[in-house]
Formats: structure tokens, sequence, C-alpha cells
């Protein structure tokens, strides 16, 4: 409809037109798997301005159907045994029973002490000479700054650290489908020079820019500032990518 063909998106997004065809068919059992089939998805959506999120869900959904589908007959074949469930609910119900005495006694207890506890008099909550008592010991003070008077708001020590995290960094997250080696640079220095493996995740920071080499491109799944960004390159070759500011503005691509 747009007038794309696949050998344009397969040079933007760096993906294979073997598995361009396969995500148009639904042919899940040629991609990959895993991360990578999401990255695809993800990659070709933002080249075609689409919402990214929105096609990332209608693939979840078409392959977990397919999922249930296939995995049906052996669940109704194989039902779990009517005793497992009866010692499950017997698990919780006593658990629950445990937990509404133990909400009893206490309610009970608080009572009690109340009822115990001696009325404050009059005359100890004031200085006979008029001048003020200290606070109690505990008791936060409505005035937070003494030098200008001004009571902090609440939720203020939160906001202020809200305001220091939101730094301007560039955070980078790499996450390895399977295992290879890579380097990472953040502004021209060396932070990681080795071996991933599969599932294993890093995180590294920068305030311009990243360089990434891969000795297989198509293992690594990168996210910038939590932007899905395309593979490095096609799976079982090495590859390289710089990675600045630019590539977080709407519909950037991997330089």
């Amino acid at each position: 409809m747009r007038g794309v063909s696949l050998d344009e998106i397969c040079a933007a997004t760096r993906i294979g037109n073997r598995f361009l065809e396969a995500l148009e068919s639904e042919e899940w059992e040629v991609l990959p798997g895993g991360v990578f089939n999401r990255g695809f998805v993800r990659a070709v959506a933002r080249f075609l301005g689409l919402d990214e999120e929105a096609f990332v869900a209608e693939y979840m959904l078409a392959t977990s159907e397919q999922t249930l589908t296939s995995e049906r007959p052996r669940t109704e074949m194989a039902p779990p045994p009517p005793s497992h469930w009866l010692r499950w609910a017997g698990v919780l119900l006593g658990l629950a029973l445990i937990a509404a005495g133990a909400w009893g006694w206490r309610s009970y207890a608080t009572r009690r002490a109340e009822r115990r506890a001696p009325a404050a008099s009059p005359a100890l909550s004031a200085d006979p000479t008029g001048a003020e008592l200290p606070a109690p010991p505990g008791a936060s003070s409505s005035l937070d700054d003494p030098a200008t008077g001004v009571s902090a708001p609440p939720g203020g020590a939160q906001a202020a650290n809200a305001a220091l995290s939101s730094n301007g960094k560039l955070e980078l997250k790499i996450e390895a489908g399977k295992g290879t080696s890579l380097t990472v640079s953040a502004d021209g220095n060396r932070v990681f020079n080795g071996r991933m493996v599969a599932g294993q995740s890093r995180e590294f920071a920068a305030q311009d820019a990243f360089k990434v080499q891969a000795q297989d491109a198509g293992a690594l799944l990168l996210e910038l500032n939590g932007q899905v960004l395309a593979p490095v390159g096609p799976p079982g070759r090495s590859g390289e990518v710089t990675l600045t500011r630019s590539d977080l503005k709407a519909g950037g691509g991997v330089h």
C-alpha cells in the first residue's frame, strides 16, 4: 500500500529478504525466534512509519494463538488430576484462615491497649511559663529548611532524585540472543571487550556516542534509551554500528 519493496526494507533495516517474506506469510518457524523476531517487527514498523507497539502486539497474539492450537490436543489428553487441585484448594483455605485469625487477634490487642492507655493530662501538654515545648523525638518539623523557613512539599526528595536521573545521557542496553564476542566504546573509550552468552544483557552510558562491534552481528538486540534498534547486521556475519542522539529521533535509522 505504501509502494515500498522488500529490497528497500531489507536495505534500510538490514533484515534479510527471507526473514521479511517469512513475516509477511506468518511462517514463524523460518525466523530465528526469541527477541530477534520482535526486533524485526519493530524495525519494519518504524521504517514504514507505523505503530511499533501495535504491530508487536499483533505478532505476539498471532504466535500465541498458533502455540495454543498446537498444544491444545496434548492438554486435553492429559488433564491434571483432581486431587492436585483439591490439595492446592486446601492449602489456600488454610492460609486464608490463618490470615483471618492473625488479623482478628491484632484488632483485639489494639482495642485492649487503647482502653488501658491513660488519658493525657492537659497540665502536661504545655509549659507553665508559656514557652513552647520541644517536639517529641521522631516528630517532623513543618519547616524543613531552617534558613528560609519554607516547608518542603510532599515528595520533594523523590522529585529531586527524578530530576538528577534525567541527565540527558545516552543509555544503551545490549541483549544477546546467542553467544558472540563484541566490543563496546562510549565517547571513544572502550568500556567492554569480551564475550556475551545467550540470554545475557549489559547496559552502558555515554554523553554523545556509542560504537558497537560484534563478531555475529545478528546475535544482538540493541535498545537506545528504551528504543529498540534494527540489528547491527545479518546473522552469522561480523558488523559494527555507531549510535548517536540522531538515532533517537522519530523514524531515525541506524547509521
